[in-house]
């Protein structure tokens, strides 16, 4: 336990930095003020400032709440997503439903999130949803190939034996049996939505022009990097480095505690 806090210990940080210092801090995260532009990090704005004077302090706090949301939510719906699809999959047509999955994942991920996002944009809720239907086929994969193995198990086929049907015995018997499995995929989806939410907010896919995200700092700082607003650069990177390597550190170390194989 006390490793596994350690290694989580950046990503709790962050979590703790969204929800306090947009309480905490004296400024705006929106409100442009020209002649506070450009000011290095310094005691009074720690992070520095950007080309229209917001702190950078204050709207890092914002972009983590926008990052820690749709990682969660975008998780959340991938797994409800894939566990719907096998269980479908398993009422009919297997086959068809199967070889659609090979058919789906034979796409760059990425690229499909970005296709859909374009053409639809929305909210945050939206995005989370589009990433979720980016991903969730690689964990209908996964979960379908371990309740492969798993109906060979005896506790499973005794199940059927004793006239449970395969319907109450995929919710009662297997289902439990993968929620070592369905963790370890959670974690590494908040992990990777988030860093998707990223991207799509440096093409200019992501959040509204009214909301801040990492991705959105990351591009605003790229555009002024030949200012020498190193920081604009230097933070939005580390916060996103903070959020992404403890998420999947803590899924590998989770992976070998509970002898779980995500491949």
């Amino acid at each position: 336990m006390p490793k596994m806090l350690f290694i989580l210990s950046p990503f709790l940080f962050c979590v703790l930095f969204a929800l306090i210092v947009p309480f905490a801090s004296p400024y705006s995260a929106t409100l442009a003020e020209l002649t506070n532009a450009k000011i290095a990090p310094n005691f009074t704005h720690l992070f520095g400032t950007d080309l229209l004077g917001r702190d950078l302090f204050t709207q890092i706090a914002y972009a983590l709440r926008v990052s820690l949301f749709v990682g969660f939510v975008s998780a959340f719906f991938t797994l409800f997503l894939a566990v719907v699809f096998v269980l479908v999959a398993r009422c009919s047509f297997y086959s068809f439903f199967i070889r659609s999955l090979d058919a789906l994942l034979a796409f760059p991920a990425l690229l499909l999130v970005m296709f859909f996002q374009s053409f639809l944009g929305g909210n945050l809720l939206t995005m989370s949803l589009i990433i979720a239907l980016g991903h969730f086929a690689f964990i209908a994969k996964l979960l379908d190939s371990e309740l492969n193995s798993l109906m060979k198990s005896e506790f499973y086929l005794c199940a059927l034996a004793l006239g449970s049907t395969k319907f109450r015995a995929f919710y009662k018997d297997l289902l439990p049996a993968c929620v070592n499995l369905l963790l370890v995929l959670f974690i590494l989806n908040v992990a990777h939505s988030i860093g998707n939410e990223a991207t799509l907010s440096f093409f200019g896919l992501g959040v509204g022009l009214d909301e801040i995200s990492l991705g959105k700092l990351l591009n605003e700082g790229a555009q002024a990097i030949f200012t020498g607003t190193w920081w604009l650069i230097v933070f939005p990177v580390a916060f996103l480095l903070l959020l992404i390597l403890p998420l999947l550190a803590f899924a590998a170390t989770l992976q070998d505690s509970l002898g779980v194989r995500v491949d």
